[in-house]
């Protein structure tokens, strides 16, 4: 799954169906764990499984204990730990990179499935009142950000916040911005490609972005205003249209702001604008060169480099 609300999504399609199915989620990851913690899969009966809490052995073994489980009254909610080590007997997971998770098993059926399920759905948009999941030995509950329960010795509960999808805006429409789209739709970010050509054979090409926008390049703060949540990169066509774009957006607050261009592109250009009086410090939130050094060469090359330092800032 991209993201949070398209595995509920699906996890919607098939309560709404009325199919019995459990819900597995980790609840704590420790050390090298190859399922981290808000890792989730849904196991509908008869229909294929959606999601993935780590893979290999240990995800295959807990697909089994649940099915059995299924046919067991009362044996939900459950809390399962898995070790990943050869050394250790009890609750060994049959993998070995050394870390461990416990993960989380409910029932969900009928009326009151699809009830949690749509509220769960709903929070997302909730931008007044910000929601978290509750997992916890007796059961899932939509609880407002900031008032986690105070628990007992011999109680657990993992919170989850339910955000809805980042978002990208990528200025420029060209070859990178076709193969960073497709990597942050990927991703499960909501794309959103400006350019101010039209006909681009690359723009009609995209069809990862979910909105496409012509403007004017020298209006482009009206379109991106500050916002301490959005990605933006600049990938527009040269020096010129880098320029005017930089100006504008430098000193807005975006949770990332990069630019696409060569070490000495870079140079030139930053010298320009402290020239013109633009402060060293404001210049240091760019990231340009942009992505990750991997001596990337290709668009797809270098839209994995900048989708990657990307994931490194949203992961910080």
């Amino acid at each position: 799954m991209n993201n949070q609300r398209d595995f509920w999504l699906e996890v919607q399609k098939r309560v709404q169906g009325y199919d019995p199915m459990a819900l597995l989620c980790v609840v704590e990851s420790i050390g090298s764990s190859p399922g981290r913690a808000g890792f989730k899969m849904c196991l509908p009966i008869g229909s294929e499984l959606v999601g993935t809490i780590g893979g290999g052995i240990m995800e295959k073994k807990l697909i089994d204990l649940t099915a059995e489980l299924m046919d067991r009254e009362g044996s939900f909610p459950f809390l399962k730990r898995q070790v990943h080590q050869t050394d250790i007997g009890k609750d060994r997971s049959g993998m070995i990179c050394s870390g461990e998770q416990s993960v989380a098993g409910y029932f969900l059926y009928g009326q009151e499935a699809i009830e949690l399920v749509g509220n769960i759905l709903a929070a997302f948009d909730d931008r007044v009142q910000p929601r978290e999941l509750e997992f916890s030995a007796t059961g899932i509950r939509i609880v407002p950000t900031g008032e986690r329960r105070t628990l007992a010795p011999d109680e657990w509960c993992y919170y989850e916040v339910l955000r809805d999808q980042p978002r990208i805006a990528i200025v420029g429409a060209g070859h990178v911005s076709l193969a960073l789209s497709q990597q942050m739709d990927l991703l499960g970010f909501h794309v959103t490609v400006y350019d101010d050509r039209n006909g681009l054979h690359t723009w009609h090409a995209n069809t990862f972005a979910q909105q496409k926008h012509v403007v004017d390049y020298a209006c482009m703060i009206e379109h991106l205003p500050d916002d301490p949540e959005l990605y933006v990169v600049i990938a527009s066509v040269g020096y010129r249209t880098d320029d005017l774009i930089l100006r504008q957006l430098i000193h807005n607050r975006y949770r990332y702001l990069g630019l696409l261009g060569s070490a000495e592109k870079v140079r030139v250009l930053f010298e320009a604008m402290r020239k013109d009086g633009f402060p060293e410090q404001v210049l240091q939130r760019v990231h340009a060169p942009i992505g990750l050094p991997i001596h990337s060469r290709t668009p797809e090359e270098i839209a994995v480099s900048i989708a990657a330092e990307i994931v490194r800032v949203k992961n910080k």
